[in-house]
């Protein structure tokens, strides 16, 4: 909802106005009244309204001259000036001090409406552009980077600082959360971003747990600058991805790291895999799930277990591992909960150690292989792995992966990352789409995730490859 300010000294034309309107069904809503335009003036300052419908004859300061302070504003609103003055003059100059409508009393909702409707799809032009720059600057890993951020959030009238911090909420695919207080800005295609007063965060973060869809939320650190604002922001995001890890809805705050656990279950796990014990490796299991529960770990946790997990058993093999995962959103995408997770490394260690005489690597020829890849060609921009193909083909991954550097060149997770970047390079060459959905259609859920991987194959982040190419 765009916010609307109404300024007219007669209380009763307010109310009318007011009245006479469906805002909410038009995308606004009337966040406040002013009978004088100092009053007005400073409410514009606190609020920040988008729009302003103003009365030009006023006591004090008139409409005009409320117009041409408040065009000087940090985030000017849109004017749109009222009066029972029909002259010409006096809406020639309210369209030259920067008014962006005139309408006359009495007032006619059909064409307050046909104005808020113009009104919106500029706001809106406005805003899609704005979050792109900020989703942009907040990629950026320079100091010139900072100074511009820091630039771009005063726009939104936030001032990073001690009292700055960031939330991140999650929801199921699909569902669009309400919008609320602070900076909201989309990140992915479940995942929104809000900026505001630390203060105001857990508040925030409570309101959307009532919504549907509401899956986590993640609450940052207060942070002092600009440069501290993207760690809090990185934090958040970890944060709200906690539900993965605890199999259930919650709000997950910001506390210092447990290093020394993770190490310590990293420790566990490669001594349990290198010695065979089936009994030391599902004993280590037991205590993950609860650490995993209590939320004493993060997904970037579950993501160095698992990776660790099978460094270590690979090495007992000597085989060479490509199947590890670059990313938690890949982890994310092909488990349900960090309890699957370790159930199924569970499986891939003892079937690894041979506590299941039963399996064995299939062995395949190129005709599967060929169905195989054809099936990558077809699935790559969505969530798929080595994983996911043993689960379709019934083949081991380690020979998966021995096919994709045989038949190749190349591992499959470079394979999969070269497809996804191509395609994205095409969106960003033929399309106007912002740079955040780019991301999902290529198969990318995290934002910040896409941006890094493709300037690690292109050298160059999204935004400059699209302004080199135009």
């Amino acid at each position: 909802m765009y916010k609307v300010l109404i300024v007219d000294d007669e209380s009763w034309v307010v109310e009318s106005l007011k009245a006479c309107v469906d805002w909410g069904s038009l995308g606004f809503e009337v966040a406040g009244a002013a009978h004088n335009g100092l009053e007005a003036l400073q409410n514009m300052e606190s609020t920040r309204p988008e729009v302003v419908f103003t009365d030009i004859r006023m006591p004090g300061m008139t409409g005009l001259e409320l117009i041409k302070k408040g065009s000087e504003l940090p985030s000017p609103p849109k004017f749109v000036v009222i009066s029972g003055y029909a002259e010409f003059a006096y809406a020639q100059r309210a369209l030259n001090f920067g008014a962006s409508a005139y309408c006359l009393k009495p007032y006619d909702e059909q064409e307050i409406a046909g104005v808020l409707g113009k009104l919106k799809k500029a706001l809106d032009a406005e805003r899609f552009h704005s979050e792109s720059r900020l989703l942009h600057l907040l990629t950026e890993r320079n100091e010139a980077g900072s100074d511009s951020l820091q630039a771009e959030l005063m726009k939104w009238g936030l001032q990073p600082g001690p009292a700055i911090g960031a939330l991140v909420a999650a929801f199921e695919d699909g569902t669009e959360p309400e919008a609320g207080q602070g900076l909201s800005v989309k990140i992915g295609r479940s995942k929104t971003l809000r900026l505001m007063d630390y203060d105001q965060l857990e508040t925030a973060a409570r309101i959307l747990q009532t919504q549907p869809g509401f899956k986590g939320a993640g609450i940052s650190f207060p942070c002092g600058d600009a440069g501290m604002l993207k760690r809090a922001i990185e934090t958040a995001y970890v944060l709200s991805n906690q539900y993965f890890m605890t199999g259930k809805p919650g709000i997950f705050k910001h506390r210092e790291d447990g290093k020394g656990e993770i190490k310590d279950c990293i420790r566990k796990l490669g001594a349990a895999i290198g010695s065979k014990d089936v009994p030391a490796l599902l004993r280590c299991s037991d205590e993950i799930k609860a650490l995993f529960r209590e939320a004493r770990l993060t997904v970037k946790d579950a993501l160095h277990l698992y990776n660790a997990a099978f460094t270590f058993l690979y090495s007992v093999h000597g085989d060479e591992n490509d199947g590890m995962l670059l990313s938690y959103e890949q982890l994310m995408d092909i488990f349900p909960r960090g309890s699957d997770m370790i159930d199924y490394v569970n499986m891939a260690v003892m079937k690894g150690i041979g506590k299941n005489p039963g399996y064995g690597p299939k062995e395949t020829g190129n005709e599967t292989f060929k169905t195989m890849l054809q099936y990558v060609h077809e699935n790559y921009r969505s969530a798929i792995s080595i994983q996911t193909l043993t689960q379709k083909y019934y083949i081991h991954p380690n020979y998966i992966s021995q096919l994709f550097k045989k038949e190749t060149g190349e591992t499959f997770t470079s394979y999969i990352t070269r497809l996804r970047i191509t395609y994205a390079c095409e969106l960003l060459e033929q399309t106007e789409d912002l740079v955040s959905e780019i991301a999902e259609k290529a198969g990318y859920q995290d934002y910040f995730y896409f941006t890094r991987m493709f300037k690690k194959v292109t050298g160059r982040t999204p935004t400059q490859f699209r302004e080199q190419f135009a």
